[in-house]
């Protein structure tokens, strides 16, 4: 197993370093993710390559959301009121999103608003729903496009570089109170 680390150390680095863009972050989530291997039940493991990589998209992810998270907390302190204008549009956006939402069938909205307004990883809430796993993201998939396709029909979300919200344009044959 110790040859196969080896291996994987230098590609699976490479692989973080170009979706994280500096150095010492990368090398501390790729140590982040052999120090998970090691601590994992390693019989279990199958395919240790697919694992290491999956590990490694999961820190990355998480690595960018607590910096987002950091970012946010910055400017709710620091810069209260600079953007204003700008939120407004992503409040706006977001008052709506919920409209759209409760339109959805059941079926759909319970999960929407579990796994997109209150942010519940899916597998907690599949626990909670006693439903399978792989059930629960293609309802979760499914919800979204039906959402998506209920904003769209009403609304038109005018974007800047890196996907900023500029402006959200109501369509003129949409009953929607947003």
């Amino acid at each position: 197993m110790n040859n196969e680390i080896a291996q994987l150390y230098q590609p699976l680095f490479l692989y973080v370093k170009k979706r994280i863009n500096n150095v010492e972050d990368a090398e501390d989530i790729t140590q982040e993710v052999f120090l998970k291997l090691s601590k994992s039940s390693n019989g279990k493991i199958k395919n240790i390559k697919n694992w290491v990589y999956a590990i490694a998209k999961n820190t990355i992810t998480d690595f960018y959301r607590k910096k987002k998270i950091l970012t946010n907390e910055v400017e709710d302190e620091n810069i209260v009121g600079y953007f204003e204008e700008e939120n407004n549009q992503g409040i706006e956006l977001s008052n709506c999103i919920q409209f759209y939402i409760n339109k959805l069938p059941n079926e759909y909205r319970e999960l929407m608003i579990l796994s997109e307004i209150k942010e519940i990883p899916q597998k907690e809430i599949a626990d909670r729903m006693n439903m399978n796993y792989t059930t629960l993201r293609s309802k979760i998939q499914r919800g979204r496009k039906k959402l998506k396709k209920l904003f769209t029909d009403c609304c038109t979300v005018i974007q800047g570089g890196k996907g900023s919200i500029i402006d959200i344009e109501q369509k003129g044959n949409c009953n929607s109170s947003c």
